[in-house]
């Protein structure tokens, strides 16, 4: 017995000198935002250290229920009635985001998409508050699809990844619904009238997607989330609404894009 003992008090001192440091200090993690190893306690979903998640514009209260902007928005006064129903978005889309997307979305650091799909819960939780939203939510997730050159040229559609990420954390399907007609190029340097034109009749839905989702529904109407990069205009989303709802009259399409 006293032989027995006294290998368990060696066993346990030899675990002691070896987690010592560990105990003592938190472990080195590498930040999925800046790359650099910070120790620090606390470590959230995002995998980012303290000072890039207090760095992040994140868009915490809703001024417009149209758009989900954190301010007043005088666009969203202008607009009339249209398919798509409402938008959400995570973050304001400043220097530091731009920079942060750019990374992942051209410069290829596909490694961010997590932290960016993860970004997403939060625009969803702004959903979830919404006192106009079913608490049920919402029955699957689609994404806006990109044209085969964009594709050919990034090698992966951003969108698609971060819906995926999205749905793993929320529990929700994600369906490829939408196929883009045609190539529409950038839009960055193009005024709200040329983008909305621009993007008229773009998308379509996949032949029999509809069909199967529907029957999956039930005959009640279906809440469609539709995820993007970022919501500028709104243009492509509500081009993608109005594709949706043409082949499901009783839906309900609305948006949910990481950056407004």
């Amino acid at each position: 017995m006293r032989g027995l003992r006294s290998m368990h008090m060696k066993t346990l001192h030899r675990w002691l000198i070896q987690n010592t440091a560990r105990l003592i200090a938190p472990p080195t993690r590498v930040c999925s935002s800046c790359a650099q190893a910070r120790q620090y306690a606390g470590w959230n979903p995002l995998r980012v250290c303290d000072s890039c998640f207090q760095a992040i514009p994140w868009i915490r209260e809703v001024e417009c229920p149209v758009c989900g902007r954190g301010e007043t928005c005088p666009d969203c006064l202008r607009l009339g009635p249209r398919t798509l129903v409402m938008n959400r978005s995570a973050v304001r889309y400043d220097d530091a985001m731009r920079e942060l997307l750019a990374a992942y979305k051209y410069r290829g650091n596909e490694r961010l998409r997590v932290l960016l799909g993860r970004m997403l819960v939060h625009a969803y939780r702004l959903y979830m508050l919404d006192p106009t939203i079913d608490k049920r939510g919402f029955d699957c997730i689609t994404f806006v699809p990109v044209s085969a050159e964009r594709l050919a040229e990034r090698g992966f559609n951003q969108a698609e990844q971060m819906a995926v990420i999205l749905g793993e954390q929320i529990g929700l399907p994600v369906a490829s619904l939408l196929t883009r007609q045609r190539h529409t190029g950038k839009q960055s340097k193009m005024s709200r009238e040329e983008r909305m034109a621009n993007m008229r009749g773009a998308f379509a839905v996949i032949p029999g997607r509809a069909v199967k989702l529907q029957r999956a529904a039930r005959r009640r109407k279906l809440r469609i989330l539709i995820v993007d990069d970022v919501y500028t205009t709104g243009s492509t989303l509500t081009q993608c609404a109005e594709a949706l709802c043409e082949s499901l009259p009783q839906a309900r399409v609305y948006g949910l894009c990481w950056a407004r």
